[in-house]
């Protein structure tokens, strides 16, 4: 299998053109529907028109699903046969038509005939479907689909918001002024049904900007085409995650039918139908429609880096819980006072919205319809990225097919509550709350089935949502991570948290490497399962390396830490051996990675010690940078722990925008900031006149950065600072200085830093630094945590201390080194020759 990632192209200008073009097109395209489907229901009752016994608004919840059921095939077949932007187009044209059909129906006064042509506007809907949800990944592709679907779902629900508002109160206020008789009911729909005619004019425009796609290769037309319902469906349900996916879809129509027409009904049966039948039902149809765009424009937000399915039971649980409260404890005959409101003006009404004695229930469905976005939009998202692309419109089309299906089964469910309630002679309010009573414990029950499912999503989404109170994790370089296929991911370590922060920025789902041993806590090992943790017995390597291998090969990403420890110096340590025999064993592209920032949060060592500290801010902000991939036949030790040098480079790079004085001089204060050297702020001490302390800006800044600020002393053996920072005259004058009884520290920056320097009561800690950019500190050994912590010491003789982190390293063929990085001149900084750099990051100058 390929290794290395092809990073999927930005959408160009055309493109996003192209996908605003057909947002305006189906925006337009559901105002319509909905506004004429709210022009037709009070005309229908006002005329007291029946059809079977049924009222128009059932004839119409059953007229807007029955296409999606009979042409689902044809529909999906026509997506993928030619260009969607052309089927969009039709779509358009055919609009306008149908809606001048409805225009001459009511003109003849003929409710059959207007019928029908409300039942061809749905068909035309049924055919626009597949093509306007298809269309999105080709004019955005996978990375920016989440939000796209978002935005799809949030405008479509604007619109359906602005029509049955627009529609409904508008046909009222008509009724009413003509003098509320059924003998104009007909006269008072015809024009806004023009107007809507009219409107269909600039769809067909846009449409047409609509760059034209690529079409699939469907096969040609034939008749077995018209009746292809369950091979699509036997298609869809092949893939086990997408037909659980489509059955959760297909439930949320139903509800969202539901929810719908027991609204009107619930309207028709407060106002008797008559007078405010309209307004009424739209004010509950508004309230639905605010509630669910911005549920959908909240998970545009959600979703805008990655499609998160834990959203789906989140959303689900809320569902249950509201419908329960809004079935149980709260009286829709207080909405009444609505239209008492909305007879004074506008300001009225929205007072009365707004307040607990009227306005309880419109916000009970409000947030009801918002919690159902949530549930749907990742569903939508993350069915569209699984789609195969020859088959997009196809399956498409069969999940319309489910979801029409469900909404007949809504429709009847409704119905047949309803004759069962009159039947055993409950009054009709009482009726409706065991109807949604009803629906509230079949809720529950979908969210209980999707819970067990995806335990893990849940668990993490929630855990993600709080850790993004307290931290602010940015991804850098995400396109380097392949969007499929296995991936050896290897980060610096730093933190007890670092799953959780890899987790919230990684594009991919991320299962962590776990020691087996720790399995034997039963709690861990819950916690473990969920996640789909990896667990290999570190004491039987061929076994571990075999049980990792297989989990790259599965297409997984997998991460390690290479360090096998958490850092107590900040630094990079030592990386251990076996990992590239893992890459190479599991064919899989390793993905160097650097997690900054982490230095200093409550979970690392900073200051010597976990957890019993303050956080310095919070929020916290933090980078996680994604290295350029490594082939699995070149995974060897010293390559990865470039690469994660490299990445650590990039990660501090991405801050240097937010820098705007002295962007590269800050770069290294900065740096200087994430080891175990000099402690934020904490004085340091240094002499008046030392040109050596002088030169280093990066020290510089640091100090005012992270309010350390220096000291200035003449005698070091006069004062009680035990930290001080220095060159030559420094170190010239501790060479005389008296011994001290309590440990003291200097951070040697002379040229002679390499030298031994055995000063009683002193830590020497060598340091280097050229041109005034800190490279690399010695620091203070780190106490082990426990007994069986591994030592990581924080200098060693001979050496100028360990590289910071931010310094990527180039090797010529000579051996020379050269590191770049934010910190850097754009050419690097070259070390003297000779100088070299060990396998936990100290650098050695020649030796003698």
């Amino acid at each position: 299998m390929p290794s290395s990632p092809t990073p999927e192209p930005e959408p160009t200008r055309r493109e996003w053109v192209g996908f605003w073009s057909m947002i305006v097109q189906q925006t337009q395209n559901a105002f319509n529907d909905k506004a004429a489907q709210f022009l037709l229901v009070p005309l229908g009752g006002a005329i007291g028109y029946t059809l079977l016994g049924a009222a128009v608004e059932s004839w119409a919840t059953i007229f807007i699903a029955l296409p999606f059921v009979l042409f689902a095939p044809l529909a999906g077949w026509l997506s993928d046969r030619f260009s969607k932007r052309d089927v969009m187009f039709g779509a358009a044209i055919a609009q306008l038509l149908i809606l001048s059909w409805l225009c001459g129906a009511i003109w003849l006064n003929n409710m059959p005939l207007a019928l029908c042509g409300f039942f061809a506007l749905a068909i035309q809907s049924a055919f626009f479907s597949p093509a306007k949800i298809g269309i999105n990944k080709e004019l955005v592709g996978s990375r920016h689909l989440g939000f796209a679907a978002g935005i799809q779902q949030m405008t479509a629900m604007l619109a359906i918001l602005a029509g049955q508002i627009i529609a409904g109160v508008v046909y009222d206020k008509r009724y009413a002024a003509a003098g509320g008789t059924p003998d104009v009911a007909w006269e008072t729909g015809l024009l806004p049904m023009l107007v809507l005619a009219a409107l269909a004019i600039p769809a067909i425009i846009m449409a047409w900007i609509v760059p034209r796609t690529p079409a699939q290769g469907a096969a040609p037309l034939a008749p077995k085409i018209a009746v292809e319902h369950f091979t699509h469906l036997r298609e869809l349900w092949a893939d086990l995650p997408l037909r659980r996916a489509s059955f959760a879809v297909a439930f949320f129509w139903g509800f969202a039918t539901f929810i719908n027409l027991w609204s009107v009904k619930l309207a028709k049966t407060l106002t008797l139908g008559q007078e405010g039948f309209g307004t009424l039902s739209s004010v509950f149809m508004a309230g639905a429609s605010i509630g669910m765009a911005a549920g959908f424009g909240i998970a545009s937000f959600l979703l805008r880096r990655r499609i998160e399915l834990g959203w789906v039971p989140l959303g689900g649980v809320a569902m249950t819980i509201t419908a329960a409260l809004l079935a149980a404890f709260i009286d829709p005959t207080t909405s009444l006072a609505l239209l008492d409101a909305e007879a004074l003006g506008i300001g009225p009404l929205i007072a009365a919205v707004f307040r607990p004695s009227s306005g309880a229930f419109l916000w009970g469905l409000t947030l009801l319809a918002f919690f159902a976005a949530l549930f749907l939009a990742p569903l939508n998202a993350w069915m569209q990225d699984r789609y195969p692309p020859k088959k997009r419109g196809e399956m498409q089309s069969a999940v319309n097919l489910q979801d029409c299906l469900a909404g007949i089964f809504a429709a009847a469910f409704v119905e047949g509550l309803a004759a069962g309630i009159r039947a055993i002679g409950l009054p009709d309010l009482p009726g409706y709350h065991i109807q949604l009573l009803a629906a509230a414990l079949l809720c529950g029950f979908i969210t209980w089935y999707i819970v067990r499912l995806m335990p893990g999503d849940l668990v993490r989404v929630i855990g993600l949502t709080l850790l993004g109170l307290f931290y602010r994790i940015r991804p850098v370089g995400a396109d380097n991570m392949p969007k499929t296929g296995g991936v050896l991911l290897l980060p610096n370590h730093v933190t007890w948290a670092d799953a959780f922060f890899i987790t919230a920025a990684s594009p991919r789902p991320v299962r962590f490497v776990m020691d087996a041993v720790y399995m034997e806590n039963p709690a861990i090992r819950w916690f473990c399962k969920l996640f789909h943790t990896v667990p290999i017995a570190l004491g039987k390597p061929r076994e571990a390396l075999r049980t990792a291998s297989e989990a790259l090969a599965a297409g997984d990403v997998i991460c390690l830490f290479p360090e096998g420890q958490l850092t107590r110096t900040g630094t990079l340590r030592e990386v251990k051996r076996g990992l590239e025999l893992i890459a190479r064993q599991g064919g899989a592209p390793v993905i160097p990675a650097w997690l900054d920032g982490a230095w200093g949060s409550i979970f690392s060592y900073e200051r010597n010690r976990f957890f019993t500290k303050l956080p310095y801010r919070v929020p916290y902000g933090m980078r996680m940078a994604f290295g350029t991939p490594i082939e699995p036949k070149e995974a060897r030790i010293g390559r990865i722990r470039d690469g994660i040098l490299e990445a650590s480079a990039d990660a501090i790079e991405s801050r240097l925008p937010h820098w705007k004085s002295d962007p590269h001089q800050t770069a290294n204060g900065y740096q200087i900031a994430q080891v175990n050297a000099l402690v934020r702020k904490h004085a340091f001490a240094r002499l008046p006149d030392d040109p050596e302390v002088d030169a280093l800006t990066g020290l510089t800044r640091f100090s005012e950065m992270f309010r350390a600020k220096p000291a200035k002393f003449d005698d070091p053996a006069d004062e009680k600072h035990r930290i001080w920072v220095g060159g030559s005259r420094l170190r010239e004058k501790l060479t005389a200085a008296p011994a001290r009884d309590e440990a003291h520290s200097f951070y040697d920056f002379s040229p002679d830093a390499h030298l031994p320097l055995e000063l009683a009561g002193w830590d020497h800690l060598p340091c280097l630094a050229i041109d005034g950019v800190v490279i690399s500190m010695s620091m203070p050994h780190s106490a082990k945590p426990h007994a069986s912590s591994s030592p990581q010491p924080g200098v060693k003789p001979g050496s100028l201390g360990i590289l910071l982190p931010g310094f990527a390293i180039d090797r010529s063929d000579e051996g020379r080194i050269t590191l770049r990085g934010p910190s850097t001149p754009s050419a690097g900084i070259p070390l003297p020759d000779g100088y070299t750099i060990d396998e936990e990051g100290f650098v050695f100058p020649p030796q003698a």
